[in-house]
Parts: C-alpha cells; structure tokens; sequence
C-alpha cells in the first residue's frame, strides 16, 4: 500500500487518479493534515514535531512507503527512510535540463525549501543555476477559500510576466498545476510535481 501525506483535501482525487493511470493494482491510502501547512505559514518555519507525529501515524497502516505531496515539509520529510517528498524527482530533471529556472509558490514556506532543493540539486549535478523566483503569496487566498479556478488564473498572470526572463517555469506546489490550463501559447516549458513524481517513486517499489 502506497500513503499519501497531503496538507489540503483537494488533493486525493488528483494523486489517486494519477497512480491509477499508472498501475490500477496498487492500494493506496491518503492522509490529511491542513494544521501543519497552516502553522509553517503563520510561524515561518515547520513543525518538526508535528510532522513526525503524522508520520507516525501513517507508518502504523504499515505502507510500502509514503508520499508527501506537500513540497512545504520536502526536507521533513527527506529525514526519514522511506517518506518520499513530491518535488525531488522533476527538480533533478529541471536542473539538468535548464539554466535560468523561474520557481513560482503562493504558499510563503516553500519558497526556501523548494530554492534549497534546487542549490543542492545544482551542486550535486555541478551545475550553475540562476533562480528567477514568482511570489504569487498574494494569491494563496484564493485557494484556502476553495476558489481554485481564480487561484490558478492569477498565478498564471503572474508567471507570464517572468517568461522572458526564464528557460523554464518550475510549479512549485501541487495546487498550482493547473495554472498551466491558463498559459495560452507560453513559449517556455512548465512543469510541476505530480505526475513526475510518483512516476519515479514508484520505480521504488
């Protein structure tokens, strides 16, 4: 059994469809926690307790391993064998592939987490990156409110304005995927987690 680790509910439809049109035999189970991404917003920093509590619970259905979809808690989730964190995997590919990388977030605590994961990736690649960041905070609003369609039209307005300063726009959250459905002949590449990612943790299994 595969878990999933979300921080929002809008999620579960989204990753179980997506492995079930990768391989419909595996079970998968999901978990929510929306305290935890609310708390790392509001304080600035993660709740390391809180996230090893999850965990914890998680690991008591014994899955095969466990996916945190959440890019805000990556490097909680890198602490531990077996949890596997969304992003990893297209990062390691946007690296090798491109130069000036715009990274696009609307919640506040990934922005730091998700440029680590991209410095680290650059220096384990011996790679020299240039990160070109669009804050689209202002438009998180829209999503803790359930206005998904506004959320991702906005976040698309803003990533048109960087698209001449970029080779490729990195969606950094789950949430923001289908801002791509707004990117009317965008001439740059975007990408994002999910799909990616599951499709190479599960090369894990």
């Amino acid at each position: 059994m595969i878990a999933f680790l979300h921080t929002s509910k809008i999620h579960i439809n989204r990753f179980e469809e997506l492995l079930k049109s990768i391989d419909n035999n595996i079970p998968t189970k999901h978990f929510v926690n929306e305290e935890i991404l609310e708390s790392a917003i509001t304080n600035g920093k993660t709740d390391s307790g809180a996230f090893k509590k999850q965990i914890d619970l998680i690991k008591k259905d014994n899955p095969s391993l466990i996916i945190c979809t959440c890019s805000t808690f990556g490097e909680e989730s890198d602490k531990y064998d077996n949890v596997f964190r969304i992003d990893r995997p297209i990062v390691q590919y946007i690296v090798s592939k491109f130069d000036r990388i715009g990274l696009v977030y609307a919640a506040s605590s990934t922005r730091e987490i998700s440029t680590n994961l991209l410095v680290q990736t650059s220096k384990q690649l011996n790679k020299e990156i240039e990160i070109i960041s669009c804050d689209c905070s202002e438009h998180w609003v829209h999503f803790t409110k359930g206005n998904q369609s506004e959320y991702e039209a906005q976040i698309a307005n803003a990533i048109k304005s960087i698209e001449k300063q970029v080779d490729v726009i990195f969606l950094a959250q789950a949430s923001m995927e289908g801002a791509k459905n707004f990117l009317h002949n965008f001439t740059k590449e975007v990408v994002s987690s999910p799909e990616y990612g599951v499709k190479q943790i599960l090369r894990c299994i």
